[in-house]
């Protein structure tokens, strides 16, 4: 279900971190890693006159190259089938969606530096980017956080159904403690049938069923917190003027969030 994955990675610290945590992803039945950097090119294109473009990424080339190698014998050492792929240049959100599906990789992991302005939010990250493209799983890493699958949070809102058949994968693949949070929204009332029926979907599994209430993206990463939670899982939802829940969620959880 998710043997090939394609790490992408802009070379920065908190992208790297993310190797660290590829042991935790044996479980899952990971076999092969694909390797991606992409040269930016929406950083130089538009802006002041005068730049080579062509001189530009050959510079990037011969300073990537050299590392991206690295990363790939310290996964191999791991025990991962391993492809670097040489970078290509242009948007990172289009080229690493590109590649996702050129290479027919099972989910994408990435890192992601976080919003807070205004204008950066509406904008988006490449993360949030390539979670709204991508037509298969990302998962989104801030920080090295240990054991990611051991104690997952899943936002259920009785209609993600696609993330939660991976929930149920993972929580029986690596032997996960599930925290079902459900978000209560003004005048919304759950019926005791529907907590049953959570309970029956997670048969089997260690599970615990938590109910919040308010604003469904600050309740969701509010509870992850406070449950201890290792990882987010959350579907990808329709997006509004400033985003979806997901792209909230993205933007001020703590630790990796896993979107489908």
């Amino acid at each position: 279900m998710l043997k090939k994955i394609l790490y992408a990675t802009d070379l920065s610290e908190k992208s790297l971190a993310i190797i660290n945590m590829l042991p935790d992803f044996k479980c899952l039945g990971v076999e092969e890693v694909v390797v991606l950097r992409v040269i930016n090119l929406t950083r130089v294109l538009g802006v002041a006159k005068g730049i080579d473009v062509d001189a530009y990424i050959k510079a990037i080339e011969e300073e990537s190259l050299p590392k991206l190698a690295e990363i790939g014998e310290e996964i191999s050492k791991i025990g991962y089938s391993v492809k670097v792929i040489p970078p290509p240049a242009g948007d990172p959100v289009g080229e690493i969606v590109r590649f996702a599906k050129e290479e027919k990789v099972d989910m994408i992991l990435m890192g992601s530096r976080g919003r807070s302005t205004i204008k950066a939010i509406l904008l988006g990250s490449t993360a949030e980017g390539v979670v709204r493209r991508a037509n298969l799983p990302v998962m989104v890493c801030k920080n090295k956080v240990s054991k990611p699958f051991s104690r997952i949070l899943y936002a259920y809102d009785f209609t993600a159904e696609n993330v939660g058949r991976y929930v149920k994968f993972i929580a029986k693949s690596c032997n996960s403690k599930v925290i079902v949070a459900h978000v209560l929204e003004k005048g919304e009332i759950i019926e005791e049938d529907r907590l049953d029926q959570i309970e029956m979907e997670f048969e089997n599994i260690d599970v615990k069923i938590v109910i919040g209430e308010g604003n469904p993206p600050k309740e969701i990463v509010k509870m992850a917190e406070v449950e201890n939670a290792n990882s987010i899982f959350v579907g990808r939802g329709k997006r509004g003027i400033l985003g979806s829940t997901a792209d909230h969620v993205i933007r001020y959880s703590k630790v990796p969030v896993f979107v489908a």
